[in-house]
């Protein structure tokens, strides 16, 4: 039975992402990276993890940044808090969808520990598995505990454990790339390649890789709006939740649409359909509709969350058109 306890571990501190990739190889399979501790701390203590080395990152200052030109783009580095990121005025002129979907995450308070990419690289919850550990021992292991099992699918043959991250489906709106470090060099990929789409094992980083910068392209003349549904409007995950991205005209004509829906499943998800009914379209009410009855086509939610899964897709068309009108009503800012 787990307490309120942490399970003991060694704290290391680098002064290098050189020395985190190199511990981090020393150590595998046993160690963890630490940013704001805001998610991992709490899985510790429920023991569904328990690292040996918990391998900080708060003392590499040059992974605390945001730095912006036109002809780069917007570039964060993955210690950055969620308080910077609603507080930058570049962010919320420039990437706006971005500024609004760190302003509903989690709580007032913990904006100033969360990070970047601790939201990015934050792992997939469950409602058979994100509890006490004398809670989950009644069950059969599933699949995220090493099982063969899925509680929340019957006969399910993979982990339909949900992604929540708030930032990563406006990340995946805007096209930003991850630039991800090991010790033996590093690699860009564009962050809709990031994540497996497994609940067990959510993004492709290894043990002995971490996330040092988010790339973001230049954002020109793009509208967003980053909507989602949660039970308590000041601090829960979201159970589901939609980002725009639109390039329109003076005459509302779309030239280019990213829909990312989040937390409908392991993974945030394209909702290409709805992009290929706005392309090219004048975005009128009828429009919107069409456009939203692909959003709700494309989400599939499973029953492994507070809320009934028929329900939050239901949702899914309610905050695209929320989504999209808000949008709208930032063209000419």
């Amino acid at each position: 039975m787990s307490s309120g306890r942490l399970p003991e571990f060694a704290y290391l501190r680098p002064t290098t992402v050189k020395e985190v990739c190199a511990l981090l190889d020393e150590h595998k399979p046993e160690a963890r990276v630490l940013a704001g501790g805001t998610e991992l701390l709490i899985r510790m203590r429920q023991r569904l993890s328990t690292p040996q080395y918990l391998i900080s990152l708060n003392g590499i200052s040059d992974l605390d940044y945001i730095d912006y030109d036109e002809d780069s783009g917007l570039t964060l580095g993955p210690l950055t808090t969620i308080q910077s990121l609603t507080d930058s005025p570049i962010v919320k002129h420039k990437y706006a969808v971005l500024a609004q979907a760190a302003h509903q995450t989690s709580t007032l308070p913990l904006h100033h520990v969360s990070t970047v990419g601790g939201n990015i690289c934050a792992d997939t919850r469950c409602i058979y598995c994100n509890q006490s550990s004398y809670w989950r021992e009644v069950r059969p292991a599933c699949f995220k505990r090493g099982g063969d099992v899925c509680h929340a699918v019957k006969g399910g043959k993979h982990c339909h454990a949900v992604y929540q991250s708030d930032l990563a489906p406006a990340l995946m709106a805007l096209e930003a790339e991850i630039r991800i470090s090991r010790t033996d060099g590093e690699k860009f990929v564009p962050i809709g390649k990031f994540f497996t789409g497994v609940g067990d094992k959510p993004n492709i980083l290894e043990p002995d890789e971490i996330v040092t910068k988010i790339q973001l392209p230049y954002s020109g003349n793009l509208v967003g709006s980053y909507q989602k549904l949660r039970v308590r409007e000041a601090m829960d995950f979201p159970l589901a939740s939609v980002a725009v991205i639109l390039d329109v005209d003076e005459d509302k004509i779309c030239r280019k649409a990213r829909v990312i829906l989040g937390a409908v499943g392991p993974a945030p998800v394209e909702a290409s359909g709805a992009e290929d009914v706005l392309q090219g379209k004048r975005v009128d009410d009828g429009v919107i509709e069409e456009a939203a009855e692909e959003a709700f086509k494309t989400a599939h939610p499973v029953a492994n969350l507070s809320i009934d899964a028929v329900y939050r897709r239901k949702m899914i068309p309610v905050l695209f058109r929320r989504a999209i009108k808000q949008a709208l009503g930032r063209q000419g800012e």
